[in-house]
């Protein structure tokens, strides 16, 4: 039997991939349809060094998108060790 612990970082690592995989394709995707279009290029990353997030973006708007979601999942790294910690 899985712990309970281990089986939900598998499930967060796993629902990881897939959102990368899904995003790499659906971007892949918008480049065939606008081949030809001048596209702007946005992009950025969350790194979680613990409960602290580090946002890193090329414009604010970017920013502030990855700024809540850095923010939701420290909310759910809290909840899930006070969870599993005090059950």
């Amino acid at each position: 039997m899985i712990p309970p612990l281990t089986l939900v970082a598998m499930l967060l690592i796993l629902a990881g991939f897939l959102l990368v995989f899904i995003a790499v394709f659906m971007e892949l995707l918008r480049a065939l349809k606008q081949k030809d279009a001048e596209v702007e290029k946005r992009g950025g990353a969350v790194v979680m060094i613990g409960p602290i997030p580090i946002v890193l973006a090329s414009d604010p708007k970017t920013a502030r998108m990855l700024l809540v979601l850095a923010i939701i999942l420290t909310l759910i790294l809290i909840f899930l060790t006070v969870f599993f910690t005090y059950g």
